[in-house]
C-alpha cells in the first residue's frame, strides 16, 4: 500500500476527514507537518514552535510514520511531561494507527518501573533480614499476586505506591540482572517490553529516559534501540534535563539509606544475618565516615543564607568517604564470592556496584574532575539532605556532538521555543547547538483580540517588597470579587505565595471562594482535579504549575502572573553561565536572563486560550513590564491582545 502524502492526510478533504466528519484542515498544521516531514526525508534537522491549538502532535506523528513505515528505521519521540504521554498513547495513536494500518507504537518506561519475578521470589523467601515487620511479608505478597495477573509487570498499573525500599527490592534493575541465565528470563517482564521495543515503528519516551540514555551511549550501555530521528516535544526544557543528566549529583540521604539498606538499626538489611557478622563494623565506620563527612560540608557553609554554594578543588573539604564506600565495595565482592546462593551473590554485586559509583562520584566531584564544569554543594534550609553536584557549564558543545553530529534528523519543538518574535532562534540555538535552516514559527490559531485580554499593572512598588505583597493581596481580594471563573494566581517563590495567599485567604473564605495552595500536601494532580471539577476556584501555585497544565472552559477564566519569572541570579550554576558571558564581552542580563524569563512569561500566559471557545484575562502585575526598557521584549513577545493598563496601589 502507498504511504498517504501530508496533504492527502490534513486536507479539508483528506484521510482525517473520512475518519472524522468533525475534522476541521488547518493551515499551521499542514505546514508544520510538511516541514516535518521534509526534515526527516532530508535527514535534517528543524525547530518549530508551534503554539497551543494548532495540533502539533499530529503534526509530528504523520511524517514520523510514514518515514518509520517506508525506512523501517525506528523513530524516538521524547516527551518533558506524563500528561503528554498520556496524550499520544490514549488519544493520538488510535487514530494514527487507523491511518496507518500495521504500524506499532510503543511507550518505553525506565527499566525500574518493572517488577523481576526473580528478585521477588528471593525477596521473599531469602531476605528476610531486609523487613522488619509483618506489613513488609504482607505487601511482597501483594505484589507477589499482582505479579501472577499482571501481563505487563509495570508499577504503574499496581494501584498503589510500595514504599521505596520495597519496590528497590523487587525491581528489574541492570546491576541485578543475570540475562538469559535468570531462571524466569522466558516470563521476565522488562524482556517482553524490550521485545515490543525491538518490533516497534515508533518509541515514546520522556527527556529524562532520552538523556540517561544519552550520556550511556559511548559506554556501549544505551537504554534505546539504534534510530537516526528523534522528535523532542516540550523542547524548551531540553537544556535544563541535557544539564542534569550530564552531570552529577550525589546526596547525604542517598548515601546513608544505601548503607542503612545493607546494615539497619533494626536488625535489618543485606548484610544483617549472623554469617556476615564480620563486616558489620566496616558498616558502621562508613556510617560514621558518612555523617561526619556531610558535618564538615554544612560547617564549609559557614552561615551563608544561600543554600547553594560554589566549590574550589582544594579549600573546601577533605574527602574521608570516597575511599570508605570503595572499600564497601570490596567487602561486598567477597560476600559475592563467599556466598554459596547465586541469587544472594547477585545482590551482593550489585551493592558492590553502588559503592563503587558512589566512590568514584565523590572523587569527580572534589577534585573537579570534568573541564567546563560548576561544581557546588547545596544544604536545603528546609526539606531534604546536603548535596554536591557537578553540572557542565554549557550542554551546547555535548549536545551538538552527542546528539546533533549523529542523528540524521533531530526536531525541536513547543509551544514557547523563540524568545523573540522572529523565526531565528537565536537563544534555543546558543543553548543547544542545533545547527539548521529548517526553523519556523507557526501563527496561533487562536483569536487572542478576541479571546482574551491583558491587563497591565504600571504601579512602581517593588516585586519583592513586602508593600507589593500586602497591595498585592488587597488588589486581589477586589479582583476576585468581581471575577467569575476559576483564577490561577501564579508567583516565582513559595515564600512570596505564601505570604500573600495568607493576606488574602480570610477575604476569600468569607466570600466563599474555593482556595487551593500549592504546597498544603495535596499532589499537583489532585489538585488540577479539585480546581476543574469546582468551576471558580482560585489557585495560588508556583513553578510546575507555569507549564504543562490543560484547563479548558470557565474553569480557567483568569491567569495572574505576580512577578516576570527571572532565574534565580546565585545559584553557582547560573552565576558562572553568565560569568561566561561576561567573560567574553556579552550582558548576560540581555543574553540569557531576559529570554529565559520571556520563554517561562510565554508558558504562564499560555496557560489561559487553550481551545478556540476559551476566553478570559491576563494580568501581569510586575510594573518593570512598563518601566523597564526590556519590558517591551516581553510584551512582543506575547499574543496580541486588547491591552488595559491599571495600578496596584499602596493601602
Amino acid at each position: 500500500m502507498k504511504t498517504p502524502n501530508i496533504q492527502d492526510i490534513f486536507s479539508s478533504d483528506g484521510f482525517l476527514s473520512q475518519i472524522f466528519p468533525e475534522w476541521e484542515s488547518r493551515q499551521p498544521q499542514i505546514d508544520m507537518a510538511t516541514l516535518v516531514d521534509e526534515a526527516i526525508e532530508a535527514e535534517e534537522h528543524a525547530i518549530v514552535e508551534a503554539p497551543t491549538g494548532v495540533g502539533k502532535s499530529f503534526a509530528y506523528l504523520v511524517p514520523a510514520a510514514r518515514s518509520a513505515l517506508k525506512t523501517g528505521k525506528k523513530i524516538i519521540i521524547s516527551t518533558g511531561t506524563i500528561a503528554l504521554q498520556e496524550q499520544l498513547i490514549n488519544k493520538d495513536v488510535p487514530v494514527l494507527e487507523k491511518l496507518f494500518p500495521g504500524l506499532k507504537v510503543v511507550l518505553v518506561k525506565g527499566r525500574q518501573n518493572y517488577l523481576s519475578r526473580r528478585r521477588l521470589d528471593y525477596a521473599i523467601t531469602g531476605q528476610r533480614n531486609l523487613f522488619d515487620n509483618d506489613d513488609d511479608q504482607e505487601t511482597l505478597k501483594s505484589i507477589r499476586r499482582w505479579a501472577e495477573q499482571s501481563t505487563v509487570g509495570d508499577k504503574a498499573d499496581l494501584g498503589y505506591e510500595p514504599e521505596r525500599r520495597i519496590w528497590n527490592t523487587v525491581m528489574s534493575d541492570s546491576a541485578n540482572c543475570r540475562g538469559r541465565r535468570c531462571p524466569q528470563y522466558d516470563h521476565c517482564f522488562f524482556y517482553q517490553a524490550r521485545k515490543e521495543i525491538v518490533e516497534a515503528d515508533i518509541l515514546i519516551v520522556n527527556h529524562h529516559l532520552y538523556f540517561s540514555d544519552l550520556a550511556l551511549r559511548d559506554e556501549h550501555a544505551a537504554i534505546l534501540p539504534a534510530h537516526g530521528t528523534v522528535i523532542f516535544d516540550e523542547a524548551h526544557t531540553l537544556e535544563d534535563v541535557a544539564t542534569d543528566h550530564l552531570g552529577l549529583h550525589i546526596a547525604e540521604g542517598q548515601i546513608r539509606y544505601f548503607l542503612e539498606g545493607l546494615l539497619g538499626r533494626k536488625g535489618t538489611g543485606v548484610l544483617a544475618d549472623t554469617a556476615w557478622l564480620q563486616y558489620h563494623p566496616a558498616i558502621e565506620k562508613a556510617k560514621q565516615a558518612n555523617e561526619n563527612f556531610w558535618k564538615a560540608v554544612s560547617i564549609a557553609f559557614g552561615n551563608r543564607k544561600d543554600e547553594t554554594m560554589r566549590i574550589g578543588q582544594a579549600d573546601f573539604v577533605v574527602d574521608i568517604l570516597s575511599d570508605t564506600l570503595s572499600e564497601i565495595g570490596d567487602l561486598l565482592k567477597e560476600c559475592q564470592s563467599a556466598s554459596d546462593q547465586e541469587d544472594s551473590a547477585q545482590e551482593f554485586a550489585a551493592h558492590a556496584s553502588r559503592a563503587y559509583a558512589f566512590a568514584g562520584g565523590l572523587r569527580s566531584v572534589l577534585e573537579q574532575q570534568h573541564k567546563d564544569y560548576v561544581y557546588y554543594a547545596t544544604i536545603p534550609r528546609k526539606r531534604g539532605s546536603a548535596s554536591l553536584s557537578a553540572h557542565p557549564l554549557s550542554v551546547h558543545e555535548q549536545l551538538k556532538t552527542l546528539l546533533f553530529d549523529r542523528m540524521d534528523s533531530v526536531i525541536v519543538t513547543s509551544a514557547t521555543l523563540a524568545a523573540d518574535d522572529s523565526d531565528r532562534f537565536l537563544f534555543l540555538r546558543r543553548r543547544l547547538g542545533i545547527e539548521t535552516d529548517r526553523a519556523k514559527r507557526l501563527d496561533t490559531p487562536f483569536n487572542f483580540q478576541e479571546q482574551a485580554k491583558l491587563l497591565v499593572n504600571r504601579s512602581p512598588l517593588d516585586p519583592n517588597s513586602e508593600a507589593f505583597e500586602m497591595a498585592m493581596a488587597q488588589w486581589l481580594g477586589d479582583f476576585l470579587q468581581d471575577s467569575e471563573g476559576g483564577t490561577f494566581v501564579l508567583f516565582t517563590s513559595y515564600r512570596q505565595l505564601q505570604r500573600v495567599h495568607d493576606l488574602v485567604r480570610p477575604r476569600l473564605d468569607r466570600a466563599r471562594r474555593f482556595v487551593l495552595r500549592h504546597g498544603e500536601g495535596i499532589g499537583r494532580s489532585q489538585m488540577l482535579d479539585l480546581f476543574k471539577s469546582t468551576g471558580d476556584a482560585v489557585l495560588f501555585g508556583t513553578t510546575s504549575f507555569w507549564e504543562g497544565v490543560d484547563v479548558r472552559g470557565n474553569a480557567l477564566k483568569n491567569v495572574i502572573i505576580t512577578k516576570l519569572p527571572f532565574e534565580v541570579p546565585n545559584h553557582p550554576l547560573v552565576e558562572a553561565r553568565h560569568n561566561a558571558i561576561s567573560a567574553k564581552g556579552g550582558n548576560p542580563f540581555m543574553e540569557r536572563t531576559v529570554p529565559e524569563a520571556i520563554l517561562r512569561l510565554k508558558q504562564g500566559v499560555g496557560r489561559l486560550i487553550r481551545t478556540v471557545h476559551d476566553t478570559g484575562t491576563i494580568v501581569l502585575c510586575d510594573h518593570r513590564i512598563t518601566t523597564k526598557r526590556y519590558g517591551s521584549y516581553f510584551l512582543r513577545a506575547l499574543p496580541d491582545m486588547n491591552t488595559t493598563y491599571f495600578t496596584i496601589d499602596n493601602p
